[in-house]
């Protein structure tokens, strides 16, 4: 739990034309990341059907508001991939020669009730104006008409012989023209070429513009059932000709040709797969081979030479939100310890302690076991929460009152010095652990006897300094620690200039030790912070009059909340990482990053 663990290298035998069914069951462990070279031409295994798979991605935009509508069936290809392209563009195209001339019907009728919809607006602006729409509509066969709207900022110039009607429209320009019907085409290509919309009107819309009006909204009812049908029937193509389970296949051709590309070959009829796993034992592997029956030969080997192992940090879901800090600095190297199940306890007494409020933290507590589910990282919250509320009870506060509850320990403000104190000791003892996981860091990678040498004579000095600071007597100890470090550094490099330059580390070092111990008073400062804000909402809610100091209570223990909380999450975050990681944890590792599975369905039917 402490040590994380390297992947495996794997390696997998299988026959080229079962390369996709193999990399599909694989891929569904979520065990397995490809160690891939560059893709070349010549080993892709896919080649020989890279036109189809190029005329599936070709068809895919023009009718993919038709195929979505359906169920796709993403199933294990047990066959040739050239078998299953052929099969599945086969039934495509099939379905293509029945519904093309339906979907051109149904793309004619959504467009005209679009048209009519704006045509519909522009009259209804008319009905009550001075203009007489049914003599407009009976002009003919000289003179024509239509209606367009523009943008606001469109210029556009009409002729002299057009006579032009502005409408009111909202953020747009509507405007009606009227001209010599075999000249009207120019103005239309100027409206559009400023990207105007034409509204022309259809043949049958005569009478006035109340006629009118009845017309179009019979039309508009005529076309909406029209389109409905032609869904239907598209929808009853889709299933008679089993088009989800054909663009499934292709998806999972798609699929692999994506996120695969260029695989070692090991022969004319074999492929390699090759890359990492952290199933360390190959039963996952095997059991998906298995449920795929494919004819593949699975080996876990010692990686090639020059090759990293990825990590992976092993710990129980519980604590697996707390990865985060480790993450930030980086994966945790095979000769580094996982700092995870120690933050488990660290971040939340730090949180609390500086965060001290038992009503407070059960509003944090509450607020991480309702986003959980949602948001994993939210069950950072539930121990911060918790936390909060124990040191409340220690503190004696509630809601930032401290006259309700008796504190088990002290008040903050009562004791200040104390408050302050326990910080620092805690840093010592953190911080001269970090020193110790190093030692066991040095161990893991061979280095314990420099450890030994040097840097445990530091950690001797570093607690004689500490020690020697609160109480007297024991001023041979940091002497000690130094002496050791400077002859375990001169043994170590075996010459004088290397003993002078531990010298001026040690000295940078033990300045720099000290820092961070000193930082960690921030801790204490910040609990004082909370307990003298607490206090003077408190203060401001009992001087104000009755009916105010409820809503005085709230809003200080919201304002606290958020700002407060965000304040002491930082500064623990800050804590953990610069000056606990600082001294054992180089985030040397490599991350695994496993191949993703094809989605079993992509939509479901509408």
């Amino acid at each position: 739990m402490f040590r994380p663990v390297s992947t495996r290298w794997l390696e997998v035998l299988c026959p080229r034309e079962e390369s996709v069914r193999t990399l599909t069951e694989l891929a569904r462990t979520g065990a397995l990341e490809l160690e891939l070279r560059a893709p070349s031409e010549a080993d892709f295994p896919l080649k020989h059907i890279a036109d189809k798979l190029a005329r599936f991605d070709a068809l895919y935009p023009s009718y993919k508001r038709y195929w979505e509508r359906g169920t796709w069936r993403r199933g294990v290809v047990s066959e040739a991939p050239s078998a299953v392209a052929e099969r599945s563009l086969a039934r495509i195209e099939s379905w293509r020669r029945e519904a093309d001339p339906l979907i051109g019907v149904l793309q004619s009728c959504e467009e005209e009730l679009i048209r009519l919809k704006w045509l519909e607006q522009v009259i209804g602006l008319l009905k009550t104006g001075a203009l007489d729409f049914a003599a407009l509509s009976r002009c003919g066969p000289v003179l024509g008409d239509f209606c367009a709207i523009l943008p606001m900022d469109a210029e556009v110039e009409f002729p002299a012989w057009t006579l032009v009607r502005q409408l009111p429209w909202q953020q747009q320009r509507c405007i009606m023209v009227l001209g010599p019907r075999a000249r009207l085409g120019e103005v239309a290509r100027q409206v559009k070429a400023v990207k105007g919309r034409l509204i022309e009107r259809p043949a049958w819309l005569t009478g006035d513009a109340l006629d009118s009006l009845a017309r179009i909204r019979a039309r508009r009812a005529f076309l909406s059932t029209r389109i409905v049908h032609l869904y239907a029937e598209l929808d009853t193509l889709f299933d008679e000709y089993d088009l989800g389970h054909a663009l499934g296949e292709a998806a999972s051709l798609s699929w692999f040709a994506m996120h695969v590309g260029g695989l070692e070959p090991a022969g004319k009829h074999l492929l390699w797969i090759t890359g990492w796993t952290l199933d360390l034992k190959g039963r996952d592997l095997s059991a998906a081979l298995d449920r795929g029956c494919t004819r593949a030969i699975l080996r876990l080997t010692p990686p090639p030479p020059g090759k990293q192992p990825p990590q992976v940090l092993v710990n129980p879901p519980w604590m697996r939100p707390f990865e985060l800090f480790a993450k930030a600095f980086g994966v945790p190297g095979s000769d580094e310890v996982d700092p995870t199940p120690l933050l488990v306890l660290l971040v939340p007494l730090l949180f609390g302690y500086m965060f001290g409020d038992v009503g407070q933290g059960a509003v944090i507590l509450a607020a991480g076991l309702l986003l959980r589910e949602r948001f994993p990282l939210a069950r950072l919250l539930v121990l911060g929460g918790a936390s909060a509320m124990v040191f409340g009870v220690l503190y004696g506060s509630l809601f930032a009152r401290e006259d309700l509850l008796p504190a088990l320990w002290m008040s903050p403000l009562e004791d200040p010095g104390t408050i302050l104190l326990v910080p620092l000791v805690t840093a010592v003892a953190l911080l001269s652990l970090g020193q110790m996981l190093a030692g066991v860091g040095a161990r893991w990678r061979g280095d314990l006897r420099l450890w030994l040498m040097q840097d445990l004579g530091f950690l001797v000095l570093y607690v004689g300094l500490v020690l020697q600071l609160a109480t007297d007597g024991l001023g041979w100890l940091p002497l000690l620690g130094a002496l050791w470090y400077l002859g375990g550094a001169f043994l170590a490099h075996r010459r004088l200039l290397g003993g002078i330059a531990a010298m001026g580390h040690l000295t940078e070092s033990a300045l720099q030790i000290l820092v961070n111990t000193i930082s960690f008073a921030r801790v204490g400062a910040f609990a004082l912070a909370h307990a003298s804000l607490s206090v003077a909402i408190s203060s401001m809610a009992d001087s104000a009059p009755a009916w105010a100091w409820l809503v005085i209570m709230v809003l200080g223990n919201l304002v606290v909340i958020a700002l407060e909380g965000l304040v002491v999450s930082i500064q623990t975050t800050r804590l953990v990482l610069f000056e606990f990681f600082n001294r054992f944890l180089r985030g040397s590792g490599r991350v695994f990053q496993p191949l993703p599975a094809p989605p079993l369905v992509t939509q479901g039917a509408v």
